[in-house]
């Protein structure tokens, strides 16, 4: 028996898999209307899982920030209109001091689990660069900071405030490790609360993240059909498995020994 799949280059170190779901687990389609409304809204969910997932894997991000703002005048909570519009401000003054244009992923999050603001709206940024004249390094000698910056610099992570967010909030900057593990850490983090268990109510109209134009996307390089046994290895070596109603999708590490099996001429890496 045999599969057939399209593969795809996620950058240099990834590869994405898309294949039809065995005939088994073709999951019926819905009856009523709140059974169809769910539905859209998961598979909604799972696109939106794999956009942040292409794009973090495909693209070379050096900053994750973190922007939580703070209570109105009146002691209202931020909206999430309040954080996108502050998120929005930070990155076009970002580019007015860069030379290259910056490339960005913003996705807003509403969560009870938050340490430095739980239970509000805040934004996650991901940056291809911040100049760094606008990066102020944080130290384990500063006073009064929430915890987990003190745990982000003693596990060695480099930690920043960036003061172009101070008439918002509060900003923490960490530039991001460059292995596998990283990227991998942070797409989870950045889609933690893209599940129907999890997620906020979405207004009419708006998108669950922002992207900057210009951002690589997956690249082709196969389609066509490989055996079962093979299909079979590849989902037991993916880090990570999204699946819908109409499609499985597999992120594998290039260097998986599945791929090295397969007669790929685009997978082979040179030594």
């Amino acid at each position: 028996m045999s599969r057939t799949i399209q593969m795809f280059r996620c950058g240099p170190d990834m590869v994405k898999i898309i294949a039809p779901p065995a005939r088994e687990s073709i999951v019926p389609l819905a009856i009523t209307l709140a059974e169809r409304e769910r539905e859209n809204k998961r598979t909604s969910l799972s696109r939106s899982r794999r956009i942040v997932n292409d794009i973090l894997h495909c693209n070379h991000f050096e900053f994750f920030t973190t922007v939580t703002i703070e209570n109105h005048n009146d002691g209202s909570p931020p909206t999430r209109e309040d954080v996108i519009t502050a998120c929005k401000a930070g990155i076009r003054t970002f580019n007015r001091y860069s030379d290259d244009s910056i490339g960005y992923i913003v996705v807003p999050e509403l969560s009870v689990h938050d340490e430095i603001a739980p239970g509000r709206w805040h934004g996650h940024i991901m940056v291809t660069t911040i100049p760094q004249h606008m990066l102020v390094p944080y130290c384990m000698s500063d006073k009064g900071l929430p915890a987990i910056i003190y745990r982000r610099m003693a596990a060695g992570i480099d930690c920043f405030s960036v003061p172009v967010f101070n008439k918002y909030g509060f900003c923490l900057a960490e530039r991001i490790g460059n292995s596998q593990k990283d990227q991998d850490t942070l797409s989870k983090y950045l889609t933690k609360t893209m599940y129907l268990e999890t997620c906020a109510p979405l207004p009419r109209g708006q998108r669950r993240m922002m992207t900057s134009h210009g951002l690589e996307r997956p690249e082709r390089i196969f389609e066509g059909k490989i055996s079962d046994s093979e299909y079979k290895s590849i989902c037991d070596e993916a880090d990570e498995t999204l699946c819908d109603r109409s499609k499985s999708v597999h992120y594998v590490p290039r260097s998986a020994p599945s791929l090295c099996k397969i007669n790929i001429p685009e997978l082979k890496i040179s030594s």
